[in-house]
């Protein structure tokens, strides 16, 4: 007989509520206390955690107790999913809110709750709540004697038996196990049933707790643990073990016993849902977005006060269980809403249901053809338009390439069919017919997909929206095409477009069309959507954070590389939102030719008192990839000095600190800056990688080479990053050496198992050119890779230095030392290379520098230590004069063309005389490298002074405030405006 109604069991789903929200805050957002170090607070979080880890027996056995009277609960199936999508939803919508991410798994797991085992208890109570109504009811026709018997045979099967011989006999390997959930469930039936429970006195059943309870701590110390909550598996301590199925039988056990507690009649109270709490509370907690908050943003410090972590723990616990009791009375209150409750109650199934399966997954079928068939072939669309790219990008062809796409850009495929659907809605909305929006939709990808693939082959390079603009050049482009593509091309439209027409003749009265209010609603949405591209690279805007949560990666620096990750519609759209710059107040020709005038003036004034021309000299900058002195970094020594020959020679020569833009990347940045005279800094944060997304785009690139007769590049790598061939061409280079470019290098040696040429064979490669006969000018641009990561154990005798210090994790440790013996080797290359510079009877000057800081140093805090972890080498070095014109100068890389001009006493041009203004009379000027804790965002622009200082712009002088309104006028014009100055700035030194 079930005394079910005469009891306070309905507050079991409360009371196991409580104890599973504290049960997850212990598992996620604590660390374990070690019973060593700290033993009081040890034995308490096991004790809360042992405890609390009752909370999901008690709900089963719950479940199971009140089984009888729950009717019809395959009905309530449907109203557990629409808790589940709502709760999820809430979890999405909160981490975006909050946290401003949220992963792609988040969404799918709403459709497919069990795909990734993320609820295993709700898929393990599933069948047995389902069906408990019909088990219950046949336990009940047994006899007394029957289910006693069960009653002794089921506890000692399963519980007695496992924990005397201390093994898995069952297969229970944790408290969300099937076969536990289903022993308990059969627990909870029987005593429903029977009075067994009832008949133990009330003081019998708290004797024996309160000794179960005060043993455990004795246990926690003659068996103490030492593992994470999380992985818990003990025939002592696990939820699923003989002394807490004895807890949770006993506490079960006083919640029938005890006499009904009269609770508040208030309406609020009374239409609280008690028995979906837990749901709720189980849901929310087990959703891997609020998982991982409490995990890492709610996870608290493990050295702090006893008292401070049990407050924090009781702030937690209180802020999820009052957002589980609102989001239960929201959730509840929207299921009785006519429209979702009618929904409910339409997607509900029963038993009999059951037989006509095949027959609902066929009706499923036929009713959502249509938008399955148009899922179907956006994602085939899709995969082909990402193998295409893995074909051209990856030759020769392998038969693992139609794995990889799968493995590679699952997320991005499922992004892209999204899209290829709301273009293929829109179109709908517009023609209100379904063949011709489908045949046009699929026509729209296969047009891009061969645009991709030709674009790719003629000029390595996806289609970006720069070339829209090339649409008006339609002939030249046309020309460009083997002609066969063209008729192909052609041939397939006209076959598209006849198709449309035929099948929406064919199968015109199979569907019907929608009213004029639903396709102004397709067309609202995806415009809507769509619209969400002109901000997709803003901070923490919507479709930004989206995008990142579907495993989209920009990679400006390597656009192709980024259409066979991401396939080319996506990496499109990544390249929509690329404002370049802020317009200066004041931006118009007249101003603008005012200030080219200034400076014409400005450059005769400097002229005045420089003595030499370039003809016949050879400039040379030297990126040195990722080079910096580890001695200048916070709270790390270095011992010996790894860079003993560049330390010396510092003091010898023009030298000081550049202020790179990028921690641990960013090499491009730095080559445009010091080629341009243009500071990053002054860019739009939409515009991360100027090689990528803005030289492209720009009819005319004024660059340093524009000085020179000669230009040429070395870069002992491959070509492919950063659009280089492409940039390097424009800005004027004759020739450009890489390993596998039509210009060989000679020198390729490598040092012990390292993948990248050394520096001293990129030394030999650029002393083989200086030594080749040319006459006039001649500019190098040399960026090493030697250094560059990751900082794998490459060389033979990398222990030789010994590192220490706080700025590091033991696990960067070992590539830091790898790290400082490549500098070392780097250093003993300059060495000769300067050497050999000597011997060279024609002027040749070299501006040296390390392009970033390698992103080793993770221990350092960079709100604190930014700027000196954006700090690096530079010299600039002649070997005729040897003259230092300033020494522990800190500057940014658009100042070294006119500090290798000065370095010489070259004269200038205008726009170096522009240059030359900003390099001495204003600080110098970078991105805040406070501002992130790896590569901080274009626009957040700072000066520094001589001692490493931020400067307020609000402290510069009129005239300085002047200069830099005059820099950004000329920047603008060149990058984001008319470009009034182009010519000028690319005029030569007269």
């Amino acid at each position: 007989m079930n005394n079910s109604k005469k009891t306070n069991i309905k507050f079991v789903p409360i009371f196991a509520m409580l104890l599973l929200i504290l049960n997850q805050i212990l598992t996620y957002s604590v660390t374990p206390p070690n019973s060593g170090g700290q033993p009081m607070r040890y034995l308490l979080y096991w004790l809360m955690f042992l405890i609390s880890s009752i909370g999901t027996n008690l709900i089963v056995l719950y479940l199971g107790f009140t089984s009888r009277q729950t009717k019809n609960s395959i009905k309530k199936l449907s109203k557990i999913y629409f808790y589940l999508i709502c709760i999820g939803l809430f979890g999405v919508i909160f981490s975006v809110v909050a946290f401003k991410s949220f992963a792609s798994q988040d969404l799918w797991l709403l459709l497919f709750p069990i795909s990734h085992n993320d609820f295993p208890l709700a898929s393990s109570i599933l069948l047995w709540y389902v069906f408990g109504s019909l088990i219950s009811k046949y336990i009940h026709k047994l006899s007394q004697t029957t289910m006693n018997s069960i009653l002794l045979f089921i506890p000692w099967l399963f519980i007695f038996m496992p924990f005397l011989f201390g093994k898995q006999l069952w297969s229970i390997d944790s408290g969300n196990s099937f076969v536990w959930v289903g022993i308990l469930f059969l627990l909870g039936i029987l005593f429903g049933e029977e009075n067994i429970l009832s008949k133990i006195r009330s003081k019998s059943k708290i004797i024996t707790l309160v000794i179960i309870l005060l043993a455990l701590p004795l246990l926690l110390k003659i068996s103490p643990l030492s593992v994470p909550a999380a992985n818990l598996h003990s025939r002592l301590y696990s939820n699923y073990s003989l002394p807490m199925f004895f807890i949770s039988i006993i506490i079960f056990s006083l919640f029938i016993s005890f006499k009904t507690i009269k609770y508040s009649k208030h309406k609020i109270i009374k239409s609280l849902p008690i028995n979906w709490l837990f749901l709720s509370a189980y849901f929310f907690t087990q959703l891997p977005t609020i998982a991982y908050r409490l995990s890492n943003d709610l996870h608290l410090k493990y050295k702090i006060s006893s008292v401070k972590w049990l407050l924090q723990i009781l702030i937690i616990f209180l802020s999820v269980v009052i957002t589980v009791f609102i989001l239960t009375f929201i959730i509840e209150k929207l299921s009785h809403l006519a429209k979702i409750n009618k929904t409910i109650n339409n997607l509900s199934i029963s038993y009999s249901d059951l037989n006509r399966t095949p027959y609902l997954i066929k009706e499923i079928f036929i009713n959502n053809w249509r938008s399955l068939f148009v899922i179907l072939i956006g994602l085939f669309l899709t995969y082909i338009q990402i193998l295409s790219v893995y074909i051209l990008t990856e030759s020769p062809f392998k038969m693992s390439f139609l794995k990889d796409v799968i493995t590679t850009s699952s997320q991005q495929i499922l992004l892209s069919t999204i899209i290829f659907y709301l273009f293929f809605v829109l179109i709908f909305g517009i023609f209100n017919r379904y063949w011709y929006a489908l045949i046009f939709s699929t026509g729209v990808f296969v047009i891009i997909s061969v645009a991709e693939v030709l674009k790719i082959s003629l000029r390595d390079e996806p289609i970006l929206p720069a070339d829209l603009s090339m649409i008006t050049a339609m002939n030249e482009l046309l020309k460009m095409v083997n002609p066969i593509v063209i008729i192909v091309a052609l041939i397939f439209i006209i076959i598209l477009f006849v198709s449309s027409i035929l099948l929406e003749k064919r199968f015109n009265n199979i569907y019907n069309r929608s009213n004029w209010k639903k396709r102004v609603t397709f067309i609202l949405i995806p415009l809507i959507v769509f619209s969400g591209s002109f901000f997709i690279n803003h901070n923490n805007s919507l479709p930004k954070i989206v995008f990142k949560a579907f495993g989209v990666q920009p990679l400006f620096y390597d656009q192709t590389g980024g259409a066979r990750v991401n396939g080319p519609v996506i990496q499109f759209i990544n390249n929509i939102d690329t404002k370049i710059m802020n317009k200066p107040a004041g931006y118009s020709k007249k101003n603008i030719e005012k200030i080219m005038k200034k400076y014409d003036n400005s450059a005769k004034n400097i002229n005045k008192t420089r003595k030499s021309s370039l003809s016949n000299q050879t400039i040379i900058f030297t990126l040195s990839e990722s080079f910096s002195d580890p001695n200048r970094v916070p709270n790390l020594k270095v011992s010996p000095n790894p860079i003993p020959y560049l330390t010396k020679l510092k003091k010898q020569t023009s030298s000081g600190l550049m202020l790179s833009s990028g921690y641990g990347g960013g090499t491009a940045n730095m080559e445009w800056q010091s080629l341009t005279g243009l500071s990053l800094s002054n860019l739009s944060p939409t515009l991360p990688t100027p090689y990528t997304q803005l030289v492209p785009s720009q009819k005319i690139s004024p660059a340093f080479t524009d000085l020179f007769d000669s230009k040429i590049a070395i870069h002992p790598f491959n070509a492919s990053l950063y659009n280089r061939i492409n940039v390097f061409k424009k800005f004027g280079f004759n020739k450009f050496y890489y390993d596998g470019s039509k210009y060989k290098l000679t020198y390729k040696k490598r040092i012990g198992s390292s993948p990248y040429i050394s520096d001293e064979s990129a030394y030999k490669n650029t002393l083989k050119i200086i030594n080749q006969k040319h006459s006039g000018s001649r500019f190098i641009q040399l960026s090493t890779m030697q250094n560059h990561m990751p900082f794998t154990d490459y060389y033979p005798n990398a222990k030789s230095f010994k590192i220490s210090g706080s700025a590091f994790s033991k696990d960067s440790k070992s590539s830091i030392e790898t790290y400082s013996q490549g500098l070392n080797y780097t250093d003993k290359s300059l060495k000769k290379f300067i050497t050999k510079i000597n011997k060279i009877h024609k002027p040749v000057t070299i501006v040296w520098y390390g392009d970033h800081l390698a992103s080793l140093y993770n221990k350092d805090s960079m709100s604190k230590y930014g700027i000196p972890l954006h700090e690096t080498d530079y010299f600039i070095y002649n070997n005729q004069t040897k003259k230092i014109t300033h020494s522990n100068k800190v500057v940014s890389p658009y100042s070294f063309s006119a500090l290798a001009l000065k370095a010489d006493n070259i004269k200038v041009s205008p726009y170096y005389a522009l240059i030359t203004n900003v390099t001495e009379d204003l600080p110098a000027m970078t991105i805040d490298p406070t501002s992130s804790q790896s590569n901080s965002l274009n626009g957040s622009n700072i000066f520094v002074s001589e001692n490493g200082k931020k400067i307020k712009s609000s402290s510069l002088t009129k005239k300085q405030k002047q200069l830099l309104h005059d820099y950004r006028l000329i920047q603008y014009d060149l990058t984001a405006g008319k470009q009034y100055s182009a010519h000028w700035a690319q005029q030569k030194i007269k």
